[in-house]
């Protein structure tokens, strides 16, 4: 139950700053919202502020901004009732033009982006645990052990250059296989310098793909510190962060239609309870993490040219731009039945993969 609770909140968080991105850029570009809604289906709670019906809808997975004009609607009968006038035509999200509407379309899902940096920004400058390079075990008749480490060591640099975290240290050791290093160690309050060649060993990717990597038989002890950052280092820290989630993402998707990552791998809201509730588990710092990768994801897949979805109105607005005029309203809702069709298509996958892992135990670690 925890979980599930855990899973609303993160989710309502992010979709209230999605739909926040499209309501901000529709005001300061002049277009009118009727309403704003966090969740579908029936009404727990709304107010009427400045013109806008702010409401709280019975489930609580997803939301949208209803501006006036948007693809031509007219406001429902009870939105009329609620105004003592029609809205102004000059406030009409199809009045304005394809730069301007484009932005708004476009300021969900950079907010969404937007609030992953600030979270990674804030977290980083807080302070993050960093595993510190500080030998844990040495593995037996490995590359290590014959030079000599012994439990305790520090690893203080790799031919010259410092090592600050267990990180910096893997990312060297997996990279140098079949390569020899020289390995600067403090031990008891001296340095002494050994060289190590890591020994060559299969392992996989984050997608499954078989790999070599290089490997010297230590784990690490469990010390760690609090690593603070001064606001430009964080910013950038956040930036790069926030562009490897991205390029993973892409990646992974990519795979995925290759067929080199499997299919089944494809989760849904289940999962999302499942890893939200996991993250939780691990800590406050684990799920604050959790929900900035979760807003990227969100964000990312909002710009799939899906007609549904914001990139697949972005693709209206440049064919409309290209064209010098918009798509007739047959072919957008053509496109836009086929876009949901897809969309229930995914949803129901998902849900599959959701109940088979729970099925056969693949949900529990």
């Amino acid at each position: 139950m925890g979980s599930i609770v855990t899973a609303i909140l993160v989710l309502s968080v992010l979709v209230l700053v999605h739909e926040l991105g499209h309501f901000f850029a529709a005001r300061r570009l002049g277009v009118g919202v009727l309403k704003f809604s966090i969740g579908f289906g029936p009404r727990v709670w709304g107010v009427n502020r400045r013109g806008t019906e702010w409401v709280i809808s019975a489930f609580p997975l997803g939301g949208f901004v209803k501006m006036v004009g948007e693809h031509g609607e007219e406001p429902d009968q009870e939105e009329t009732e609620e105004r003592s006038a029609p809205p102004d035509p000059s406030t009409s999200f199809e009045n304005k033009p394809v730069w301007a509407r484009m932005i708004i379309v476009a300021a969900g899902p950079v907010a969404n982006v937007a609030f992953a940096l600030a979270v990674f920004w804030i977290v980083f400058m807080a302070g993050v645990p960093t595993l510190l390079p500080v030998v844990g075990t040495v593995q037996p008749n490995f590359p290590a052990a014959d030079a000599g480490l012994r439990p305790g060591d520090v690893v203080a640099a790799i031919d010259g250059k410092p090592v600050e975290t267990w990180d910096d240290l893997t990312t060297v050791v997996h990279g140098s296989a079949g390569v020899e290093r020289s390995f600067s160690i403090t031990r008891g309050g001296e340095t002494i310098t050994v060289r190590i060649t890591p020994r060559s060993s299969p392992s996989t990717t984050v997608f499954g793909e078989s790999t070599t990597v290089g490997l010297v038989g230590i784990t690490p002890a469990g010390e760690f510190t609090t690593q603070r950052y001064g606001p430009l280092e964080a910013a950038a820290l956040s930036v790069r962060r926030s562009a490897e989630i991205v390029r993973l993402t892409l990646v992974g998707i990519l795979k995925i239609f290759q067929r080199i990552v499997p299919a089944d791998t494809i989760g849904g809201p289940i999962m999302i309870v499942q890893m939200a509730g996991k993250q939780a588990e691990l800590g406050a710092l684990n799920l604050v993490f959790f929900s900035a990768f979760l807003s990227i994801s969100l964000g990312l897949f909002n710009l799939f040219p899906i007609p549904v979805l914001d990139g697949g109105q972005i693709w209206f607005l440049l064919v409309e731009a290209v064209r010098g005029r918009p798509m007739s309203r047959r072919a957008r809702e053509i496109t836009q039945q086929i876009g949901l069709a897809l969309l229930l298509l995914l949803m129901v996958f998902a849900f599959y993969n959701d109940i088979t892992r729970l099925l056969t135990g693949g949900g529990s670690q």
